[in-house]
């Protein structure tokens, strides 16, 4: 059904489909150019990296009142003069730690570089995610005894994880493919394609929702949530959740790879749509991805994330409080939304679109990564807790301060003031 006599979709040779071979970079040369924007946007106004004296917009930076508006992941002593004293961290709430104080540092050329732009540590952190991801496609191959012994077992995961779907959905007693929903999405939307019809345009804009969305879409988030966050505090909650969700996904990784339906074996009628369009972008492929990491979904878990960012800052959650109309009476006067402390005020219109993105993009996300045949149903609900269970958790992260601490030490590197917040503040 939705297939040609051949095999193949019947939208796999239309020209007007096909991606060029120069469009594979556009995911790599987006985020290049997020990045960059983002670094810029957020630079430190009025600050010369050149300049060796310390003038007095640094000093208002480094401010008792400005450190703890965003002390959250740092602290330094309050003036660059002092005797720079070390530092004191907490290990797992037990245990206090002495560090060194790499303020010290503060006017090396380097510091001064990310004092400039202080959203290069951001792109740090995520490098760091991006080695330790590169690092379970390692793991996992030993483990299980070379690539074929992982191929099997992956499959194996995939093939459970379809038959315990469609005995929770009462769809045990069907004999044929149309048992798992997954397949009956799919089919849904090549049967559209083979008819000419809409869906298959739908599904391309899907194949290219999930090939170029993901990575340039959480970039994007991070570099905005940087930019515009009320705190520095909020937005590391954020960030945290973000990289401790790949952490934990990661072990789950490890532990269990998984084959996505499109790589299950051809009698079981998944059709990887991506592949057939040249959809798929150059780090889709080869050493740049894990293709036995399907459970959990983290293409969802992200969108998931950022969809409750997003909807958190427009407020809508406020009037859901379970105290009622008494609450919403302190929370909103003459139909304006009172902000919450360290908030900025927001538009009813900037209200409305930050609820409609935070419900929109995980939506589509959810809904290309089942018609694609890329996750399975369940990959979703797991990378929805992933990212629930990294929130009440993002605090863990903090006791990786005192290794922070040593690289900067060794590096002598001052870690700069975050600019996130700071605009606001400064109204």
């Amino acid at each position: 059904m939705g297939q040609e006599d051949g095999g193949g979709p019947s939208w796999r040779d239309r020209a007007e489909w096909k991606q060029q071979v120069w469009s594979r970079w556009m995911e790599p040369l987006v985020i290049v150019v997020v990045l960059l924007t983002a670094m810029y946007v957020t630079r430190r106004k009025n600050y010369s990296i050149f300049r060796r004296s310390t003038d007095e917009s640094t000093r208002s930076l480094l401010s008792t009142e400005s450190q703890r508006s965003s002390s959250s992941d740092w602290d330094r002593p309050e003036d660059l003069a002092s005797l720079h004293p070390p530092k004191t961290r907490r290990i797992l709430g037990r245990w206090s730690v002495r560090t060194p104080n790499s303020s010290r540092f503060a006017r090396h050329i380097h510091s001064r570089i990310l004092q400039k732009f202080p959203f290069l540590i951001e792109m740090f952190y995520w490098a760091i995610a991006l080695v330790v991801y590169r690092g379970t496609i390692l793991i996992t191959s030993h483990w299980y005894g070379g690539s074929q012994g992982l191929w099997d077992i992956a499959q194996g995961h995939g093939t459970s994880i379809l038959e315990f779907e469609a005995r929770i959905t009462g769809m045990g007693s069907v004999t044929n493919n149309a048992r798992w929903i997954e397949w009956r999405i799919q089919q849904w939307f090549l049967t559209g394609a083979a008819l000419g019809d809409w869906r298959g345009s739908a599904l391309a804009f899907l194949n290219r929702a999930y090939a170029l969305i993901h990575i340039p879409g959480t970039a994007a988030f991070i570099a905005y949530y940087y930019a515009t966050a009320p705190t520095h505090r909020r937005f590391c909650i954020a960030r945290r959740t973000l990289s401790l969700s790949n952490f934990v996904a990661f072990f789950v990784f490890t532990l269990y790879p998984c084959m996505p339906p499109r790589l299950l074996p051809k009698e079981y009628g998944f059709v990887d749509t991506v592949e057939a369009e040249d959809a798929s972008s150059v780090w889709m492929k080869g050493d740049y991805v894990n293709a036995l990491a399907a459970m959990p979904s983290m293409h969802f878990g992200y969108a998931f994330a950022i969809g409750c960012t997003l909807v958190y800052e427009s407020g809508f959650l406020r009037h859901l409080h379970p105290l009622g109309d008494e609450a919403n009476d302190d929370l909103e006067m003459n139909g304006i939304l009172k902000p919450e402390s360290g908030d900025v005020p927001r538009s009813v219109a900037s209200r409305v679109i930050l609820l409609f993105l935070g419900i929109l993009y995980p939506a589509l996300i959810l809904l290309a990564i089942i018609s694609t045949a890329n996750h399975y149903v369940l990959d979703a609900f797991a990378g929805a807790a992933v990212v629930g269970f990294s929130f009440f958790c993002n605090r863990f992260l903090l006791n990786f301060l005192v290794v922070e601490d040593w690289l900067l030490w060794a590096w002598r590197l001052e870690k700069p003031a975050p600019t996130t917040g700071y605009a606001a503040q400064s109204k």
